[in-house]
């Protein structure tokens, strides 16, 4: 059983100077067990798990970048993208919306739903459109509970359809 030992980032320095809604920045040192069959997105799954347990109590973590800011694919093998003390930096969902909004022409969107909330007297809000780099994006904001930015690759897109697919199948074979 293979381990790999990685430096964790959550934050940025500079950017805690500029935002003041942003989340403080934290290091820690992560231990991958099993990293010859542990995914990109499985690992993010436990960092996230891990820093809600540890630091904070709701952050959603949608990516992962190298320090030097190369974006890890969710379908890659850690053990074949990361090196032993690979510093990775964690990107929370705050922090890649605010980053994407603008690779967004949100006059050029596919579909736009407004909806009032009379639940919380809030009106609700979702977009779906193609951003700049024609990736599949949806928008939902309105709350502080409703508030995010998705996008998806046609590769991505793609794998969800296919893993949904072998989902329904199952349901539908003779065993």
């Amino acid at each position: 059983m293979s381990s790999l030992r990685i430096k964790v980032q959550l934050g940025n320095e500079t950017e805690n100077n500029y935002h003041s809604d942003t989340i403080p920045m934290i290091k820690f040192v992560y231990v991958i067990e099993s990293s010859s069959n542990k995914t990109i997105n499985e690992l993010m799954q436990a960092l996230q798990k891990y820093i809600n347990q540890q630091f904070y109590n709701n952050i959603q973590i949608v990516q992962l970048i190298t320090h030097d800011g190369f974006i890890l694919s969710k379908s890659d093998i850690c053990s074949t993208v990361l090196k032993d003390n690979e510093h990775i930096i964690c990107i929370d969902l705050q922090t890649f919306t605010r980053e994407n909004n603008s690779t967004i022409d949100f006059d050029k969107l596919w579909f736009e739903l407004k909806q009032h909330d009379a639940s919380d007297n809030q009106e609700k809000c979702i977009q779906i459109g193609l951003n700049s780099f024609s990736k599949l994006f949806i928008r939902m904001f309105g709350t502080l509970d409703i508030n995010g930015l998705y996008i998806f690759s046609v590769y991505e897109l793609i794998k969800i359809a296919s893993e949904k697919r072998k989902g329904i199948l199952k349901y539908f074979l003779p065993i």
